[in-house]
């Protein structure tokens, strides 16, 4: 026979289905909750213990009575049905009448003011209780979306009675709500939130060096190293470059002239940072990276964008030079060989099996140099 406070997590696994029974407007209660039935060979002390239990428990719901006659217990009364009549006895057993008031509250809201999003209280009624304080707040930022679509202005900027913090701190519901409540033309499946719906943000600035000076008078640059906003960075139209992708800032910062050469520092995100920048797949494109299972990979996923990319110094022959500069690296289960050469190969099955990296920074300056040099000679062009 089930105690009260089975009763009670039996009726909290229905609360969802008497939610969304608001949103449809449908019947939900008498609600029966399947009760257990006393066995013949149960103890009758603790059979009685639970009636008086299930009876001072003052649940809220009807019990219903049989009386039986067994030769175990004799004329017994035992409780044979449990039934919540309404509304208001099932809420008091739960304690959820103010909760429940409240997403009533916000479904008239809903529906007032941004229907397309009952679909969202149907399905997830349940979300709509963890942010019942914010729900005003959240529909007043679809309900602007939708009449401002993709509006090109930072989340601070909205015209809205929120604070400025409001969409930050609710980026994740916004983006389930807002898929729902905004055309699908005006929403760009990406990563990032602010791009999804059309905000600015604070884009990752990629830093560039002109390592041949005669560059910036081509180019109509007025200085060799800056920083770009990376949505300018595509925007540049530049071609017929060679454009070495170094990872580290010190090595970035130390690469020597290269005539027609400009270098970017990846900052370990270089592959992220640069696929949508279409005018590198007319340039002669470059990688040197750390010989570990990570700069393989980003090798990997940058050549996946523009498949003409050459690698510098991340070879086994470069590998086995320095083999006492390596250090512990970091284990990775990502398959990649398919992008790579054989002699890449070699060297990242060693990354792999023994666990090792040779960070680019540890290659001597002149070594590095001196290989530069002999792709790059220079006085070619």
């Amino acid at each position: 026979m089930l105690a009260p406070e089975d009763i009670r997590r039996r009726a909290q696994k229905r609360y969802a289905d008497y939610l969304r029974s608001l949103v449809d407007g449908t019947p939900f209660f008498p609600l029966p909750v399947g009760f257990g039935k006393p066995s013949p060979t149960e103890d009758f002390e603790k059979l009685r213990r639970e009636i008086n239990a299930l009876t001072k428990a003052n649940l809220g719901c009807q019990i219903e009575w049989v009386e039986v006659n067994s030769r175990r217990w004799g004329k017994q009364r035992l409780p044979e049905r449990v039934t919540f009549a309404d509304e208001n006895s099932y809420l008091r057993t739960l304690g959820k009448a103010k909760e429940a008031a409240r997403f009533r509250d916000n479904l008239e809201l809903t529906r007032g003011r941004c229907a397309t999003l009952i679909s969202f209280l149907r399905d997830r009624p349940l979300e709509v209780v963890e942010f019942a304080e914010s729900w005003p707040g959240l529909i007043e930022v679809c309900c602007y979306l939708q009449l401002h679509p993709r509006p090109n202005i930072y989340a601070r900027e909205l015209p809205l009675s929120v604070d400025t913090k409001f969409v930050e701190h609710h980026q994740s519901v916004l983006t389930r709500l807002l898929k729902i409540a905004l055309p699908k033309d005006v929403v760009v499946e990406t990563g990032r939130f602010e791009e999804q719906f059309g905000l600015r943000f604070d884009e990752p600035q990629v830093r560039v060096r002109l390592l041949d000076e005669s560059l910036r008078t081509q180019l109509g640059m007025t200085f060799n190293d800056f920083s770009i906003p990376i949505k300018q960075l595509q925007n540049l139209g530049w071609e017929k470059l060679r454009v070495l992708v170094s990872e580290n800032k010190m090595t970035f910062l130390t690469l020597p002239n290269i005539p027609r050469a400009i270098a970017i520092w990846g900052a370990g995100n270089a592959a992220a940072l640069l696929h949508s920048a279409s005018w590198l797949a007319d340039c002669d494109l470059f990688y040197w990276g750390d010989i570990d299972v990570q700069g393989f990979e980003i090798l990997a996923r940058l050549r996946e964008a523009f498949p003409k990319t050459q690698s510098m110094m991340m070879d086994i022959a470069t590998m086995n030079r320095f083999r006492d500069l390596c250090c512990p690296g970091v284990i990775s289960k990502a398959q990649i060989k398919q992008q790579l050469t054989g002699a890449e190969e070699k060297a990242y099955e060693i990354a792999i099996k023994s666990n090792l990296r040779l960070e680019q920074e540890r290659i001597p300056n002149q070594f590095a140099e001196n290989i530069i040099w002999s792709e790059f000679p220079p006085n070619s062009s």
